[in-house]
Order: structure tokens, then sequence, then C-alpha cells
């Protein structure tokens, strides 16, 4: 069991950390991979362009999946020719309406 002074220290300690915008965080993770997981908070908790860079670099690789466009969604791997006059005629449609709807 702590005492009264070891108590104090901690929460003093813990809260100077909160003022500078740090929190605690516990993880479980494999003894192997116990190094690498201090030595990246050891990293990140600096304010150096290397701690700004890396911090981009696991935020791209781990929280935000790849983002796909448009066409990785609805693209196809057929020729352009399949579609030619398919998305002309829709076109066509909405700018008629377009034009025929006087404003308000």
């Amino acid at each position: 069991m702590a005492t009264k002074s070891q108590r104090k220290a901690t929460r003093t300690h813990r809260r100077r950390a909160a003022v500078r915008g740090l929190v605690r965080v516990e993880v479980q993770a494999p003894r192997k991979d116990a190094g690498l997981i201090r030595t990246l908070a050891e990293a990140l908790r600096g304010r150096t362009e290397e701690a700004e860079a890396l911090r981009s670099a696991l935020a791209k690789a781990v929280m935000a999946p790849e983002l796909k466009t448009a066409f990785d969604v609805f693209g196809s791997e057929l020729p352009d020719d399949v579609f030619a006059g398919v998305f002309d005629q829709r076109s066509a449609d909405v700018l008629n309406y377009c034009q025929t709807k006087k404003p308000a």
C-alpha cells in the first residue's frame, strides 16, 4: 500500500501532466511489442516535427483506411465504349429540366 506522501506525489505528477495536455493510457499488447509501444509513446509526447510526422503516418496507416474515390467504388474494367451514350442521356434530361423551370 502506498503511503500518503506517495499518493500525493502521484496525484501531483498526474495533475501536472494533465496541464501539459497529456493523458494516461493503459494498453495490453504482446510482450514483443511492449518496447515498440513505449518508444512510440515517448516520441509522440514530443512537440517536434518528427513527432508530427510520426503521428500523421500512424493516423494514415491505422485510423483512416485509404479513402476510395467514386471511380474506385463505381469504376469498371469494361472498355469506355460500353458506356457510350449512357451518361449523355441522363445529362441531357437534367439540362432540359433545369432550362424549363423558372426561378421562383
